[in-house]
C-alpha cells in the first residue's frame, strides 16, 4: 500500500461558528453570574453554576478555536500519514505519534476523532475539522483507517 499524507490546514469557517456559539454562551454565564454577585447573592448555587459555566465555555472555546480550528497551539494536529499497517500524527511541535493497534475513528458532521495505540501501548488521540481536509481526502482517510481496521482484526 502506497503511503499518503494529509496535511491540514486552518478551518476559519468553522472558528467563526465556534467563536460565536463560544461567545454567546461565555456572555451569557457571565451576565448570569454578574446578576447574582450584583444582587448579593453569592451564596446562591446559581452564582457557582453560572460562574463554573463561565470558565468550561472559556476554556472548551479556546481549546476549540486555537488548538482545533486555527491550529495554532503546540499541541495541534498538523498532519496525518497512513502507511502500510499504521497511522502516523504529526503535531505542529515537531512530534509525531505511530498508531499501530486499535486504531478507530467516529466521526460527526464537523468533526472527525482519531485514536489508538503507539508500539509502547500509549493511547493517543487526535481531533481534527472535517473542513481541514478536502472532503475527498476525509472519504480516502476514512477508507484507509477501516482497512487498517479490517487488517488489525484478520491478523488478531
Amino acid at each position: 500500500m502506497v503511503d499518503k499524507r494529509y496535511s491540514l490546514t486552518p478551518d476559519t469557517k468553522g472558528a467563526l461558528t465556534s467563536g460565536l456559539f463560544h461567545g454567546s454562551a461565555l456572555v451569557l454565564s457571565g451576565i448570569l453570574s454578574y446578576g447574582y454577585i450584583a444582587h448579593h447573592q453569592t451564596s446562591s448555587l446559581w452564582f457557582y453554576l453560572f460562574f463554573g459555566a463561565f470558565w468550561l465555555v472559556l476554556f472548551s472555546g479556546f481549546t476549540s478555536i486555537f488548538n482545533q480550528c486555527l491550529l495554532l497551539a503546540p499541541r495541534s494536529l498538523k498532519a496525518i500519514r497512513t502507511t502500510g499497517n499504521s497511522v502516523v500524527l504529526e503535531w505542529k511541535n515537531g512530534d509525531a505519534d505511530e498508531l499501530v493497534r486499535k486504531i478507530q475513528c467516529h466521526g460527526s458532521r464537523t468533526i472527525l476523532g482519531i485514536w489508538g495505540q503507539t508500539v509502547d501501548k500509549r493511547r493517543v488521540q487526535a481531533t481534527l475539522r472535517r473542513r481541514s481536509l478536502p472532503p475527498e481526502q476525509v472519504q480516502e482517510l476514512l477508507e484507509e483507517i477501516g482497512r487498517l481496521q479490517t487488517l488489525e482484526k484478520r491478523t488478531a
